[in-house]
């Protein structure tokens, strides 16, 4: 079957979980269901403390249970990208540092790094901006 143009294409009205996209990469043809394409996987850290590098390359939204205080390493950023990091603090925990492997800067309000709340959950968002990483933070979510 020749290749077709966009504007050939048939359209979908209406999607479904078996509706798939083929994707050739170096020959080999794999498929991926359009539920691939519009949900975000939520990556699980689980109980975090000290040096930690997070991979950014591996998702955007992330879940870290602090035990301890952390000095994290954020790597593979790529300009334009959104991450969510939802953090849960078991006591009175820190961030100390937060630096880009890259070299980049990281920017906060005020220029320092929001610590979360005790026994809450905490929301920071990175926005990777001109080559660093603008971050901004909801502290102090509890179920109602």
């Amino acid at each position: 079957m020749a290749d077709l143009k966009i504007s050939q294409l048939t359209e979908l009205t209406a999607r479904t979980e078996q509706d798939v996209v083929a994707i050739v990469n170096g020959g080999t043809t794999k498929k991926i269901t359009v539920e691939d394409f519009i949900r975000e996987p939520v990556l699980d850290a689980g109980n975090v403390s000290g040096a930690l590098t997070v991979d950014l390359s591996t998702g955007r939204w992330f879940i870290f249970n602090l035990v301890g205080n952390v000095q994290v390493t954020l790597s593979n950023e790529k300009e334009g990208e959104t991450f969510l990091f939802w953090v849960y603090s078991t006591g009175n925990n820190t961030i100390d540092s937060m630096v880009l492997s890259s070299g980049g800067n990281v920017y906060s309000v005020g220029g320092t790094l929001p610590n979360p709340a005790n026994n809450a959950w905490n929301l920071y968002q990175g926005y990777v901006v001109n080559g660093g990483l603008v971050l901004t933070e909801i502290d102090n979510f509890a179920a109602v």
